[in-house]
């Protein structure tokens, strides 16, 4: 049965990566000849848990979750976890499917995954910037933070309203012709955006604009945001203990 990030793929969800192999579930032990990108892991599956996507056998939406969330990067799982929930995915199945499953290590670090995920994601390198958020101990931000200008409301991706702090991932994808689906103009992407960060600025709010780095440069991101924030939350703030830096 088909499980981990192969499951993922396969029931269509979002990746931060392309899988470098693929993830089965057996009963059995290992072939002393098993092919080195196939990953299996052996247990006994509930029959709950399994399910079938065009005839291939795979684990069910929120078991395929909170497996992704226990064994990969915290990141990882957040990105798959964020898209599950935009989806529908009831977190209280995917909680209960982590209680009963064998395996415990890494248990706590699924929690964190499950408790931080969020429908209001529009992309992989959203998450990336609200996980470097949570990680460095910035406050919970709000997905899709709503602003109130003169030519309507617009969502900037991370908002702390309460602070006046807003940021927004300016991916490159969308300025480049056919960057986001075929016919994209991004002359006319160019105007929209430039007409949508003018109205907001006029309200008084000018989101933090952050551009994809390596973790050499996270700390820069991180400075850009704490900056805006007043100086007792910068001082509260501790790199999470559970938290890696992105892979």
């Amino acid at each position: 049965m088909f499980s981990h990030e192969t499951a993922a793929l396969l029931h269509g969800l979002r990746l931060w990566r392309p899988p470098t192999a693929t993830h089965v579930l057996q009963p059995y032990r290992r072939s002393g000849r098993a092919a080195g990108d196939l990953r299996r892991h052996r247990l006994r599956l509930p029959p709950e848990h399994r399910g079938l996507l065009d005839g291939l056998p795979v684990t069910t939406l929120a078991r395929t979750v909170a497996d992704c969330a226990r064994t990969m990067h915290p990141l990882e799982g957040l990105v798959i976890a964020d898209h599950a929930v935009a989806r529908g995915l009831d977190l209280a199945a995917c909680r209960a499917a982590l209680g009963v499953t064998a395996q415990r290590h890494g248990t706590r670090r699924a929690a964190w995954v499950l408790d931080h995920a969020e429908k209001g994601v529009d992309s992989a390198w959203e998450t990336w910037l609200r996980y470097v958020a949570l990680r460095s101990g910035l406050p919970r931000p709000v997905t899709q933070a709503p602003v109130v200008t003169a030519r309507g409301t617009f969502h900037c991706d991370l908002g702390w309203p309460e602070w006046g702090v807003y940021a927004e991932f300016d991916g490159l994808a969308k300025y480049r012709d056919g960057g986001v689906r075929p016919g994209h103009d991004a002359a006319q992407e160019l105007l929209r955006e430039k007409a949508r960060f003018d109205a907001i600025r006029a309200t008084g709010v000018n989101p933090v604009r952050v551009t994809a780095v390596g973790n050499a440069r996270l700390g820069e991101v991180v400075a850009m945001l704490a900056g805006r924030f007043p100086g007792h939350v910068r001082r509260a703030m501790r790199t999470h203990p559970l938290l890696p830096p992105p892979p």
